[in-house]
């Protein structure tokens, strides 16, 4: 601003203000309220996205390999079924995070950041499991248990403090971005847990896999150290009043666990038991496995990335109603299929239905960045996440047994009218109803 105009707006102090805001703006457009990264900061938060989505890679890449790839690998080894059947407690982690969460918020490691610092130590224990793993022949079950449960609590920990770290450096206007970045990063990582893992593992054995697997988590983990976070603005302060009753104590947040945890109760059942129906349909395994165990990742990654330019332009509401939508058309593809004994009908829905729930699963998780902006970040999406995913796990087992008393028509039948009902109410509650 040149001199003669300074010494004019002396003589008008009421526009002084609007010279500061000229002078001020564009530090602005970089240094967010604050001090975080302003949403105008592209280069920084792609960074940031980079970092984050490389160690969701990671995470997804043992939750599939713990879910599709070590179950076979271990039967073929020659481990009983019971034994191989309790792979799947290795799930309990993920579900259970939130009960330690608030130790995230409240404690910072000495070295490092606030949440780096747990993510680095975390991905640091894992790594050392896989490759005790790697190097475990002999080994009785027990130990490989204990080694897994390590593992997969350590991964559900850095998982609890990579999600606190997107809440807050990620900006509100890149959140519909983020959240579907991290699916495409999860759908990702499930192919290679799924697929890619088991294949290697045919062709090159039991350690030579295991040392890989730990090679992928190690440089997975090194985009995160360019994060600059100790000793800047940006750094959390660890929270000493963080917990888990402060979610259940407030009303809103009360509400908004108990909206989400309806929805996940009522999508995740109706995609998580397709595969029990085409066997029951006679559609055999190594179809089931090569269609829909490759199909399905694959088309959870086009959602992905059709999520984000509709939720940016359409909103998340219209986003959230679209996959909602598409959920109930294949639902009811699922009962027509099953009332019919249309196996091909029966496969397609069953795509259909998990690409339309992790549509609508990636609105919601959109949501919940911008909710458990606070004081207590990762306890606040720790509830959101893993008390939502474990209920939602108890009633599939429920409805397990429901479909067993009833046919595979009825079941997604009703389940169709059902989600019907629950996606208006969270479209009401969720989105319409909040800014």
């Amino acid at each position: 601003m040149p001199f003669e105009q300074l010494l004019q707006l002396r003589e008008r102090p009421g526009d002084l203000r609007f010279a500061r805001l000229s002078l001020v703006s564009p530090v602005a457009d970089v240094i967010g309220e604050n001090g975080g990264p302003s949403s105008r900061g592209w280069s920084g938060q792609m960074g940031t996205l980079l970092a984050l989505n490389a160690l969701y890679i990671g995470f997804g890449t043992i939750l599939g390999t713990v879910q599709g790839g070590l179950p076979p690998i271990l039967r073929q080894q020659g481990y009983a079924i019971g034994s191989v059947g309790l792979i799947y407690a290795f799930y309990l982690p993920f579900g259970l995070a939130f009960l330690w969460a608030h130790y995230i918020d409240r404690v910072r490691l000495p070295f490092l950041g606030h949440r780096t610092g747990w993510i680095v130590a975390m991905q640091a224990i894992a790594v050392c499991a896989i490759l005790l793993v790697a190097f475990s022949a002999g080994f009785p079950v027990a130990l490989l248990a204990a080694l897994g449960l390590a593992a997969t609590v350590a991964m559900a920990t850095m998982d609890t403090a990579l999600d606190a770290l997107a809440v807050e450096r990620i900006s509100p206007d890149r959140r519909p971005l983020a959240s579907g970045l991290k699916l495409a990063a999860l759908s990702t990582g499930a192919m290679i847990g799924n697929g890619a893992f088991v294949v290697f593992f045919s062709r090159y054995g039991w350690t030579t896999s295991f040392v890989l697997l730990a090679a992928i988590m190690i440089a997975l983990t090194l985009p995160i150290l360019t994060i600059r976070e100790r000793g800047t603005a940006n750094e959390a302060r660890p929270s000493e009043k963080a917990s888990l009753i402060n979610v259940l104590r407030d009303a809103g947040r009360r509400r908004r666990l108990l909206l989400v945890t309806l929805v996940s109760c009522i999508i995740f059942p109706l995609a998580g038991l397709n595969r029990i129906m085409l066997v029951d349909l006679g559609v055999p395994l190594e179809r089931i496995g090569w269609v829909v165990g490759t199909l399905g990742p694959i088309s959870m990654l086009l959602v992905s990335f059709v999520s984000m330019p509709l939720m940016s332009k359409a909103g998340l509401s219209a986003a959230f109603l679209t996959f909602g939508i598409l959920g109930v058309f294949s639902v009811g593809l699922l009962s027509f299929a099953s009332m019919s004994g249309n196996a091909s009908l029966a496969i397609a829905g069953s795509i259909v239905t998990g690409a339309a729930v992790s549509g609508i699963y990636v609105t919601l998780m959109a949501k919940i960045l911008g909710w458990a902006a606070g004081n207590q970040p990762a306890t606040d999406y720790a509830a959101y996440y893993g008390i939502s995913r474990l209920s939602s796990t108890v009633l599939t087992i429920t409805a397990a047994q429901v479909a067993a008393t009833v046919d595979w028509s009825t079941f997604y039948g009703l389940g169709a009218a059902v989600l019907i009902a629950v996606l208006i109410l969270a479209n009401l509650q969720i989105f319409r109803s909040e800014t």
